[in-house]
């Protein structure tokens, strides 16, 4: 896949301004077969090499056509996929081994990355919003996402779920954490478009934003194990990543031991090629389940 993207770059930095664009927006069509390709890999040292070097060739292609709205998705979904399943995934490592500092560094470097995904997937957005969703109102957004239509939803989408993702990683920040009610109403307009988008992963995320806070703060366990369920309903229980986050999230903070065994015995069971055009997904769902299965006896008070 590198060597595929690299003959690509190099014919379009090769071509005047006008062929370079052309020659971008007919290589988008090999830019999905070799994200489709990624998906499915299992082996995550080679995806992890893969994807950061393709991620940069992506750039180089953009700075020659900065209006394709296809590339900017590309880069959007990539470090938002980068990051969750590296970088982020990295902090967590250090921290089981105790190395703090370290796992300090990879978090502050997964939230730049996570904010570096939106930045992408924000053109897209703006265009039909008339602002940025991280500066306007909660009411100005409210009234603008009902603007958005079902041919916006993987901005939407991608857009909402990298912003979460750098807030849920700086819940000392109370200005930040303010913004998740923001984050919650652009994944309820995602439901709202189609609810099965991405396995799901809107009510996936309902699931972790619900059961990862307490009472006071707006949190509700009944309301995050509807969402998990309807998450894992869509995707049958085949993207493993749903059962990992509703064990690592509801059966966690309803130490509900059942729950949580059940979660983590399926995930390390389940065949690798379960659903093979997420080979990678479902990889590092049981890398992770192994960690937090290790970490049990300090997880469960009881």
């Amino acid at each position: 896949m590198r060597t595929i993207s690299s003959l690509l770059i190099v014919v379009v930095l090769l071509l005047g301004c006008s062929l370079r664009k052309i020659a971008v927006r007919q290589a988008v069509a090999v830019m999905q077969e070799s994200r489709d390709i990624f998906e499915g890999e299992s082996d995550l040292g080679l995806a992890e090499s893969a994807l950061a070097s393709n991620l940069k060739l992506l750039e180089v292609m953009l700075r020659q056509d900065p209006d394709n709205r296809a590339l900017q998705q590309f880069l959007a979904e990539g470090y938002a996929g980068f990051t969750l399943a590296f970088v982020e995934d990295k902090a967590e490592e250090y921290d089981a081994l105790g190395h703090d500092d370290l796992a300090q560094t990879e978090r502050e470097r997964a939230k730049k990355l996570y904010y570096r995904s939106c930045a992408f997937s924000a053109p897209a957005l703006k265009e039909v919003l008339a602002g940025n969703p991280q500066t306007m109102s909660e009411e100005q957004l409210t009234q603008a996402l009902k603007k958005i239509t079902k041919e916006q939803i993987a901005p939407l989408f991608w857009y909402a779920f990298a912003w979460g993702s750098a807030v849920n990683l700086d819940r000392d920040n109370l200005d930040s954490l303010a913004q998740l009610s923001k984050i919650e109403k652009m994944m309820q307009r995602v439901k709202e478009l189609d609810d099965s988008y991405y396995y799901g992963g809107a009510w996936l995320f309902e699931g972790v934003y619900y059961g990862a806070r307490g009472v006071t703060l707006g949190g509700d366990l009944e309301k995050s194990k509807a969402a998990f369920e309807k998450a894992a309903a869509i995707s049958q229980r085949k993207l493993l990543m749903t059962e990992y986050f509703y064990a690592a999230t509801y059966c966690v903070f309803a130490q509900d031991k059942n729950c949580f065994a059940e979660k983590i015995n399926y995930i390390l069971n389940a065949p690798d090629d379960i659903l093979p055009q997420q080979n990678l997904a479902n990889a590092l769902a049981k890398r992770k389940a192994r960690r937090l299965q290790a970490r049990a006896p300090d997880i469960f008070l009881e």
